[in-house]
Parts: structure tokens; C-alpha cells; sequence
């Protein structure tokens, strides 16, 4: 990632610090690296770069230290936009449109077989039998394998050909023609991430996001039951919560306390105590049992006491005698269903 591509991340109001960004990148899906991610709204980074070192953004950080975009805040991992800064963002950053969806489906292997299915599409259209295909894992090639023996037949290119056409045609011009160059067909090889980037003067990293917007956008139009790559990225699809607190949150749905549901799973109330606050973090709003954990005199005493922007927050500036009564789980827990409502970011 470079410097233009953290420039995107960052926010001229709210510092942000380095190591969460780096860890949605990662993976690393602590209930903390959750929850700031869900407040800098960057949660559809998770999982892009798994194989980024730690500290790989300081190098991205200093240059834009250096060029007057950044400032620092209390520690040099919080950083925030200047507000020459936010003049340069203005100009040189693009925002995937798809991105709110990202985390319900698997992205990398999505991109993988759809490029592999697009190449064996164009090649069966010229009737083209020796080729070399793309270089997937094996998953990939037997997904896309078995998808093309069930769709086979004279008018797929064709209806594969629309249902492309269609799908980008919702995307900004430049993305559709970043996903479009990517593509290996028939006497077309598909040209890298790297080679894009150099012609056109992007980094390799804002030509990977636009592929992932073309991709989400053609996997969301898929689901229609007529669409000719349905059945290709049908397992795909995702919850963003893990299945351990999919149970966790089935259990609390079924009005099952916390202690409750600990004994019965086998695990330590903390453990299911951050289950919940990673489902409430990446569900949306109504798919979240709130009025269950969050009792109307709970909520009344917090809003009493929590004013102002919920970044600012502090558990431990509480009255002491609220503290008695909530724990560190019941107020974290109101701070994200109030960003879910859009309250407190004022």
C-alpha cells in the first residue's frame, strides 16, 4: 500500500490509528480492531491483504507526514487528515460503491473464479480446446469446472456476454474498464493489476479495490435466479460473523442469558460476551437482538451520562455508581447500536 492509497483511509476530523487499519487488512478480528474499524467506516478492508507485514504502513505514513497531508495525534499511530490534506484526497481518491456489502462475500475467491470462468467462456466461443488456463488453486478450477458442464451450452457466451455488459454498466466507467482490461479471453491476455496501474497512474492497490467493486457488483446481480453465473458463486456468499458467535448470538435469540449460554457452550462468559459485540458490530441494526440486552433503563441512564461524539467516550468516566451497576460489555454495546443509528457523531 502507498502513501496515495492510505491518504483514502484516513479522516480530517477523526484520528486513526495505523494498527487497526493494518489489522482489518490482516485479519487479525479482535472485538477492539472491530469496533474502531465499524466508527472509521472501514470495515470492508477486512481480509484484503492478509499477507501485509506489521508496519507496513509507518513508510506510507511518513511520506505523507513529510508532504504536510497528515498530522499526528497523541501517539504517532493516531493519524488524521490536514486540511491540505483533505484537498488532496478530494483529488485523488475513488470509493468502491459496492463496499458496504463486502463482508458477506468471499471476495478473493469470487475474483478468482470469475476470472477463470470468463477465460473458459470466451475460449469455448471460438471453439478453442488448447489454452492455458489461469493459475487458481484447486478449489477455484473444480468450482468453475463444475459450473461451466451445468451451464454449457450455445447461447452461454452470449448470456454470460449481457449479464457482464449489464453489471458494469452500474459501475463508474474507469472501474469497468479496470475489471475489463483484467479479464484473459480469447487471443486477450488479460492484462495485471501492476500494468493498469502504470498506464493509467493508479497504485496497484486502488486498481485491486475497483476489480473488487466490478466483482461484488456482477456477484450481486448473480443472485438473480436467471442470471447465468449464479450457481458459480452461490457457496460463496457469507455471514460477516463467525460461526462461534453465530451460535453464541442464536442462543441470546432464544432468551438465554450470558452465563446461560457460557455453561451450555462450554466457553467463558467473556468469550461470549465478545461473540455479541462482533455480531452487533458487522449486523445490521434489525438483525441484532438490542432490545433484549439493552433494557429502556439501561439506555435512559447511559444517555444521561454519554454526550458529545461516541469516539470520545470513556467507559471509566462514568459515575462510579453506573459502572457498579453496567459493565465495560453493556456499554461498548450501547456505543454501537447508537453508531448503528447514526447517533453521536456530532
Amino acid at each position: 500500500m502507498e502513501a496515495a492509497d492510505l491518504l483514502g483511509l484516513l479522516d480530517h476530523q477523526q484520528f486513526r490509528r495505523l494498527r487497526v487499519i493494518e489489522n482489518l487488512l490482516r485479519e487479525k478480528k479482535t472485538v477492539s480492531t472491530l469496533y474502531w474499524g465499524l466508527r472509521y467506516r472501514l470495515l470492508y478492508l477486512i481480509a484484503l491483504d492478509k499477507k501485509m507485514v506489521r508496519g507496513a504502513l509507518d513508510a506510507p505514513t511518513q511520506t505523507l507526514l513529510k508532504q504536510g497531508w497528515v498530522e499526528t495525534g497523541e501517539t504517532p499511530d493516531q493519524v488524521r487528515l490536514t486540511a491540505a490534506g483533505v484537498v488532496e484526497q478530494a483529488k485523488t481518491t475513488e470509493h468502491p460503491q459496492t463496499w458496504a456489502d463486502w463482508g458477506m462475500l468471499d471476495l478473493l475467491a469470487a475474483r478468482q473464479r470469475l476470472l477463470l470462468a470468463v477465460q473458459v467462456v470466451s475460449q469455448y466461443a471460438h471453439s478453442a480446446k488448447r489454452y492455458y488456463p489461469l493459475a487458481t488453486d484447486l478449489e477455484t478450477r473444480q468450482a468453475v469446472r463444475n459450473w461451466f458442464h451445468q451451464s454449457k451450452n450455445s447461447q452461454l457466451p452470449e448470456q454470460v456476454f449481457n449479464a457482464l455488459k449489464s453489471s458494469l454498466e452500474k459501475l463508474p466507467p474507469a472501474t469497468a474498464s479496470v475489471v475489463t482490461d483484467l479479464f484473459t479471453g480469447y487471443a486477450q491476455p488479460g492484462l495485471t493489476a501492476d500494468q493498469i496501474a502504470r498506464a493509467q497512474r493508479r497504485t496497484s492497490w486502488s486498481v485491486t479495490l475497483m476489480q473488487f467493486d466490478g466483482v461484488m457488483q456482477i456477484a450481486q446481480d448473480a443472485r438473480d435466479p436467471e442470471h447465468p453465473l449464479g450457481t458459480l458463486f452461490r457457496s460463496l456468499w457469507q455471514s460477516p460473523v463467525t460461526r462461534s458467535a453465530q451460535q453464541t448470538l442464536a442462543a441470546v435469540s432464544q432468551g438465554r442469558r450470558v452465563e446461560q449460554i457460557a455453561t451450555i457452550r462450554q466457553i467463558k462468559p467473556g468469550t461470549a460476551r465478545e461473540h455479541l459485540l462482533e455480531a452487533a458490530i458487522l449486523l445490521p441494526l434489525t438483525q441484532f437482538p438490542y432490545d433484549w440486552l439493552l433494557t429502556s433503563a439501561m439506555r435512559a441512564a447511559f444517555a444521561t451520562h454519554l454526550t458529545g461524539p461516541i469516539d470520545v467516550w470513556q467507559y471509566t468516566a462514568l459515575p462510579q455508581e453506573l459502572q457498579d451497576r453496567y459493565s465495560f460489555f453493556d456499554f461498548r454495546l450501547y456505543a454501537i447500536w447508537c453508531d448503528k443509528r447514526g447517533v453521536g457523531d456530532a
